[in-house]
């Protein structure tokens, strides 16, 4: 890697906004501290910005973005990314909807939200690559399905449980399993 320059300076912002506050660097090789900027991303995106996704960050980095907080930019980022509204996000991140609203751009959500969003933008990157598509994943989610007991994916994501079993669907059909 060329001098301290960041590899991933281009690639769309939506999750992990750098807002400042440090935390341990793996991805630049050097001693210094930094917050990640990108963290949400599809197949899509990695041809046109590198090759940096979810699985190429850390736990440990993870952590360190989900306790500085998720912004209100980042969550509007992962809402246009799903088409959903603040009814639906509000309950699957069990907080109020007039919470969600009254949140302005670089306001933060506490930590538990703030993991119940990075938990959800995870499974939202999981989705639309295993489906190479936005509006196919999109659709997805609202249909019910018969493996998931006759339920939308989308009902289930308002536990931890809920979402681990929307993903090992994904993993089903990212593998062709029925």
């Amino acid at each position: 890697m060329a001098g301290n320059k960041n590899p991933h300076a281009n690639t769309p912002l939506l999750i992990g906004k750098n807002s400042g506050q440090p935390l341990p660097d793996e991805h630049t090789e050097t001693s210094t501290l930094s917050v990640p900027s990108p963290v949400f991303t599809t197949r899509e995106r990695q041809a046109q910005n590198g090759p940096f996704n979810f699985e190429s960050l850390t736990s440990q980095y993870k952590i360190g973005i989900v306790r500085n907080g998720i912004t209100k930019k980042q969550l509007e980022a992962i809402k246009s990314e799903t088409d959903l509204d603040y009814h639906t996000l509000s309950n699957l991140l069990s907080v109020s909807r007039t919470t969600l609203i009254k949140k302005k751009g670089d306001d933060k959500f506490d930590l538990p939200t703030s993991e119940r969003i990075m938990l959800l933008a995870e499974l939202i990157c999981y989705g639309q690559d295993v489906f190479e598509s936005k509006d196919l994943f999109n659709t997805w989610l609202k249909k019910p399905s018969i493996a998931l007991g006759n339920k939308a994916p989308l009902e289930l994501l308002d536990t931890l449980y809920g979402i681990e079993e929307v993903k090992k669907e994904l993993g089903r059909i990212e593998y062709g399993v029925n």
